[in-house]
């Protein structure tokens, strides 16, 4: 596996730390912890390729070994968010979407601080494996995103600033 073979703790990772994936340079921003109780932590990572594009890498360990999400943030007006979650289908870029997973828990971003703020996510999954996610901190705010799952050797050239 990519991660012990290397030795790269990808839960370790900082800012400044650059990566290729699908053939773009990365480097990231920012980086979030999330606690989601008895269902672990995560690590996100706000990333920026050299055309200023931002997407997110979220990092968990999981029975030894790393899941990896990759995604971009989308639009989605509140009233196909809230029907989403309540009928648990959203239909996004002629893609039907279904929630499997729905999380409670915290996060903190370390790179701005400030304090452990409520999350919870919701993830929807299409029948080609894409991952719509939606994601509400403290009640009020609410973002979309839009990725897929991302083995551990699709990252290359992992290099520390």
């Amino acid at each position: 596996m990519f991660g012990k073979r290397e030795g790269i703790n990808l839960v370790g990772l900082r800012t400044g730390t650059t990566f290729k994936y699908n053939n773009t340079l990365w480097e990231i921003i920012e980086i979030s912890d999330y606690d989601w109780g008895v269902d672990g932590k995560s690590i996100e990572y706000k990333i920026r390729s050299k055309n200023n594009i931002e997407a997110f890498l979220e990092v968990e360990r999981h029975q030894g070994d790393y899941e990896l999400y990759y995604s971009e943030g989308i639009h989605l007006s509140e009233e196909v968010v809230a029907d989403g979650v309540s009928s648990k289908f959203i239909i996004h870029d002629g893609k039907e979407f279904e929630l499997e997973e729905q999380y409670r828990g915290s996060c903190k971003n370390q790179t701005l601080g400030g304090s452990w703020e409520k999350t919870e996510t919701y993830m929807f999954y299409a029948h080609d494996k894409t991952i719509l996610t939606i994601e509400k901190i403290n009640n009020t705010d609410l973002s979309a995103y839009y990725g897929s799952e991302v083995k551990e050797k699709a990252l290359k050239n992992i290099k520390p600033n």
